[in-house]
């Protein structure tokens, strides 16, 4: 397939994500040019339906796509929202297999989209931290130090500030066992039920139940 027959393919509004999936696994020429159309094309939905390949290829075999952390690792700097939302998944999905633990350099980078201008980037950042300490145990006490000082500067308004409380106490839960200092994860918690947020509320109390707070 060349690349232009490629790209009209994937632009297409019924895209088959799939089926380029099964492709992206079968040809390796396809799938680095997909990544490059991914990285580089201007019209939105060629670079968006090509996240969409990649991130669910990504996320079930990542070993295909670590060659490509460093490009995935500048989005985080792009201008557009999109493309920072872009590279906070894929780096996710790599992070089970980052051998070189090319995570490290770019930790506060990553973690500083908790407070990215944009609201909808912030809460993307913190969703994707949960398949971060899943990979990298190691890294769940300086990740869960970060989400905990949520409050002491909150970033944006009220409302927005508590609904993302509720994304953080999904990944305070996953790294529950692995963290030591549990009682401050009891803190936090106690205090999100008082949460403006009724959905991050509901999640406090249910989590001082399974945890005993």
């Amino acid at each position: 397939m060349d690349r232009e027959a490629l790209i009209e393919k994937i632009k297409d509004k019924n895209v088959d994500v799939d089926g380029f999936v099964g492709k992206a696994f079968e040809d390796e020429a396809i799938r680095e040019e997909i990544v490059q159309q991914l990285l580089t094309h201007p019209h939105i939905m060629v670079y968006y339906h090509c996240y969409y390949i990649v991130s669910k290829a990504s996320e079930l075999k990542p070993e295909l796509f670590y060659v490509h952390w460093h490009d995935f690792a500048k989005l985080l700097h792009h201008k557009n929202s999109y493309h920072r939302d872009i590279g906070l998944t894929i780096i996710a999905h790599l992070a089970k297999v980052d051998t070189l633990h090319l995570f490290d350099a770019i930790f506060n980078d990553y973690l500083s989209h908790i407070r990215d201008e944009k609201f909808m980037t912030a809460q993307c950042c913190v969703k994707n931290i949960e398949k971060i300490i899943k990979a990298r145990k190691d890294l769940v006490p300086p990740i869960v130090d970060v989400l905990l000082q949520i409050d002491d500067d909150p970033f944006y308004p009220p409302k927005q500030n508590a609904l993302l409380k509720y994304d953080v106490l999904v990944v305070l839960d996953a790294a529950y066992a692995s963290y030591r200092q549990k009682e401050k994860i009891h803190t936090f918690i106690q205090a999100s039920k008082e949460s403006l947020s009724p959905k991050t509320r509901k999640k406090a109390i249910a989590l001082m139940r399974k945890h005993q707070v």
